[in-house]
């Protein structure tokens, strides 16, 4: 009886002291078939497994992420795989404990488990407990249309320590997801971008440094809002993250990109949230904050401006003369003379140039406290005669517009009238609501419009648009940024079209928020048959008239090079906020034929 007593007990021990043995992994095998835990909603979003058209799964990551071979298709053979690498060796189970964390701790919730299978992971604990997260904002960017990778803003998140208020929010850590492009640009970047033939790869850096980037390097404003996560649900965010280490997926700039990994990050912490799964074809990063707020996942909003913002602030309320000595102190700093103007107006330029001067350190990455500091002393020298700059908050992001939008109109086209039907998938044109957006921009990606004339009985798809972007800085006396436009799409009869303009902006002194710009263009009409080019100039004036009420008036002077003659073009617009939704009306004539459309947005 003995003897046998302390066999059993031999037999028993390892499985209790150690929790590592073939018995251990298949009780614990035997409890995931019997629960069926591979389908278990928490182990499917740690897999980052999606859906496809024939019910199976298949997850984007690579890397060393996936245990077993079928892993990324396979949930089932992955959960298994992760038993018997957690449960089966000592050594090597105590190790994979460590690596995946989120899953270790997964399964010691959903498993009837032995504490003594489960080991502690120290320095994975002392990283944590430095880290102090335990709350998560996440973080958006406002678009950028001078930069291909930023024209639909960015989207990461803030990993936050209650230790650190107000400005020490800047020791915080940015936990951001983005494509490995090395030095490529141009077409060639985007192409690459748009096909997934760069690797994406989360990361975590200083919050100052991602700051820094945004705000000063790209002078984007930065919004942040606090996710609602339990300090549980951070944690097992942040242990996830650390699972992924030496993993990736291909970066799609439209669809898999930086705003959809990051929403599936936040769903392994909420497994039932299900956002992710909404953004197929475009994953546009303002949608992707929306889609959170309109699930009640956000909670207070913040803002912190570019330094860019604040410099366009400054140079906007300074005068003709002020910015003329503006421009000699620049190109001069070690020779001030202001004595032309008046003290407080000496007091402005010289705030001015200095923030001037903090947007090229970060740009040219120098050092300018030579010539900062003598604009310094000049500044301190004229007192306190200025009040503090108040940067006029702009309208949050989230009172945006949807980027899908339906025109139901009614119209004429001469004497003939239509019945209007548009259906855009992105993101906003001249008219719409700029909010969180680049101000005075469009960017346009496929959109159908369709027209009905009731005398003729007829259904025409009027133009389809691919791609129209039209982007705008303004000039000042220390740069001249260029003003640009593409416009790719078929008109009647799906003829093929292309258009493109480039020249300058101004903003125009005396009206807040109003620009004008003037362009060479030329428009190309009938690719697909014999080209009709038409070369020439365009003037076009926007305005924000009210918070809800935006304006445009437009000239164009065209020259027909096939028929040797000219035509002129005029248009105008004015679009109204109604709630959520848009009235708009618009008109033109060209070449003598009057058109007029009046349509609300929903």
């Amino acid at each position: 009886m003995v003897l046998s007593f302390l066999i059993a007990l031999i037999l028993w021990a390892p499985q209790t002291s150690w929790g590592f043995s073939a018995e251990t992994a298949a009780k614990y095998q035997a409890q995931i078939i019997e629960k069926r835990l591979w389908t278990d909603p928490q182990w499917i979003k740690l897999g980052h497994y999606r859906k496809n058209l024939l019910s199976g799964y298949r997850s984007p990551i690579q890397g060393s992420f996936f245990i077993s071979p079928d892993g990324p298709t396979d949930p089932k053979a992955e959960l298994l795989a992760t038993i018997d690498l957690l449960f089966l060796e000592k050594e090597s189970g105590s190790k994979a404990q460590c690596r995946y964390l989120a899953r270790t701790s997964w399964l010691k919730k959903v498993l009837a488990s032995n504490g003594n299978d489960f080991i502690s992971c120290p320095e994975r604990d002392q990283w944590k407990e430095q880290l102090g997260a335990e709350e998560i904002y996440i973080v958006f960017a406002s678009s950028d249309l001078s930069s291909a990778g930023a024209s639909f803003g960015h989207t990461f998140l803030r990993a936050h320590n209650p230790k650190n208020k107000k400005e020490r929010e800047l020791l915080d850590y940015g936990i951001n997801y983005a494509a490995f492009t090395g030095t490529e640009s141009g077409a060639l970047y985007a192409l690459k971008g748009l096909f997934g033939f760069y690797p994406g790869t989360y990361s975590m850096l200083p919050y100052y440094q991602k700051m820094r980037e945004y705000t000063n390097l790209e002078g984007r404003n930065l919004w942040d809002y606090k996710l609602n996560l339990t300090q549980q649900q951070v944690g097992f965010l942040i242990d996830h993250l650390l699972e992924l280490e030496g993993s990736f997926s291909p970066y799609y700039f439209a669809d898999d990109n930086c705003s959809q990994q990051i929403l599936e990050l936040i769903e392994v912490a909420r497994p039932h949230l299900n956002v992710a799964a909404s953004f197929r074809d475009i994953t546009i990063p303002l949608d992707t904050v929306k889609v959170l707020a309109a699930n009640d996942m956000l909670s207070g909003e913040g803002l912190r401006t570019s330094l860019q913002t604040e410099w366009r602030f400054r140079y906007s309320n300074l005068s003709f003369s002020q910015r003329s000595e503006l421009k000699k102190v620049i190109e001069n700093p070690r020779q001030i003379n202001l004595s032309s103007i008046e003290k407080k107006e000496q007091a402005e330029v010289l705030e001015t140039s200095l923030s001037y001067f903090a947007i090229q350190e970060y740009r040219q990455q120098k050092d300018f406290e030579e010539v900062k500091y003598p604009l310094s002393i000049a500044r301190a020298q004229l007192g306190a005669v200025t009040d503090p700059i108040e940067i006029p908050k702009p309208a949050s992001p989230l009172s945006s517009p949807d980027s899908v939008a339906y025109y139901l109109g009614y119209g004429k086209l001469d004497k003939n009238e239509f019945y209007r039907l548009k259906w855009r998938r992105a993101f906003h044109d001249l008219l719409s609501n700029d909010s969180g957006l680049s101000p005075f921009s469009h960017l346009e990606i496929f959109s159908l419009d369709l027209r009905y004339f009731p005398e003729f009985e007829n259904l025409d798809l009027y133009k389809m648009i691919l791609l129209k972007t039209f982007s705008t800085t303004p000039v000042n006396v220390l740069d001249t940024p260029t003003t640009w436009k593409l416009d790719i799409g078929t008109e009647e009869k799906m003829n093929p079209y292309l258009h493109f303009g480039v020249g300058l902006s101004w903003d125009v002194a005396g009206l807040k928020e109003s620009r004008f710009s003037f362009l060479a263009v030329s428009e190309n009409y009938r690719l697909s048959e014999k080209a009709q080019p038409f070369l020439g100039i365009e003037g076009l004036f926007m305005s924000k008239i009210s918070s809800d009420v935006r304006g445009l008036l437009g000239a164009q002077y065209l020259h027909d090079l096939s028929l040797g003659r000219n035509i002129e073009e005029y248009q105008w617009g004015l679009a109204m906020d109604v709630s959520r939704n848009e009235i708009r009306l618009t008109g033109r004539i060209r070449d003598n034929i009057p058109e007029w459309n009046l349509s609300v947005i929903f």
